[in-house]
């Protein structure tokens, strides 16, 4: 059975992150401990597998590290940006949720950015339209436009960081098995923010 170059190179990608995370539990970088990694690494991926996810596009190591940096940013910025809003003297900012378009053609990559959006201090992702390619994130301060324009830049700027560490349309091939989620039905026009109850 014949692998295509990228299906082979996520599961040595995978290979090689059980083996560290197999290292790091059982303490010294030895040989030993390293083959006894591989060695589980591949009893695993063996005995239980995943689900198969369609490789399409292709990993960019320059573009993923700068994700990560970015990322790493916003967290931090979020998260000072949090704790002054809980310990300023004034009354808590008005909060919404708020409608962001995200189409990144994979689903695996729309499952990353989503993640990464849950991972910011000061809003959550409370529903995913995986046919329309959209994200609604209740979003802690949505006070004034600027908030919210914000809001925007940020959830855009980590789509783009997205797209160009994983989907870029050169390295984009199609795969037979792709999956498509069926299109929501909506009774009327879901409006780009919503008020909670």
């Amino acid at each position: 059975m014949r692998l295509e170059p990228r299906v082979l190179g996520s599961r040595l990608f995978m290979m090689l992150w059980l083996t560290i995370a197999w290292v790091m539990l059982w303490g010294p970088v030895e040989i030993g401990t390293i083959v006894a990694g591989v060695i589980v690494a591949i009893l695993v991926m063996v005995l239980l597998p995943l689900p198969r996810v369609p490789v399409e596009g292709l990993v960019r190591p320059v573009s993923t590290a700068w994700l990560v940096i970015v990322v790493a940013y916003y967290l931090v910025r979020s998260s000072l940006a949090v704790a002054w809003l809980s310990v300023r003297p004034k009354a808590p900012p008005r909060s919404a949720v708020l409608r962001a378009p995200m189409r990144l053609r994979s689903d695996f990559t729309l499952a990353l950015a989503v993640n990464t959006l849950n991972l910011m201090p000061g809003g959550i992702v409370v529903r995913v339209d995986p046919a329309a390619r959209y994200v609604y994130v209740h979003v802690l301060d949505t006070s004034s436009p600027e908030a919210v324009e914000k809001f925007r830049r940020q959830t855009a700027h980590v789509e783009q960081l997205y797209q160009r560490a994983f989907e870029r349309p050169e390295d984009w091939k199609p795969s037979p098995e792709h999956y498509c989620a069926p299109a929501e039905e909506y009774r009327g026009r879901v409006p780009d923010t919503e008020e909670p109850r």
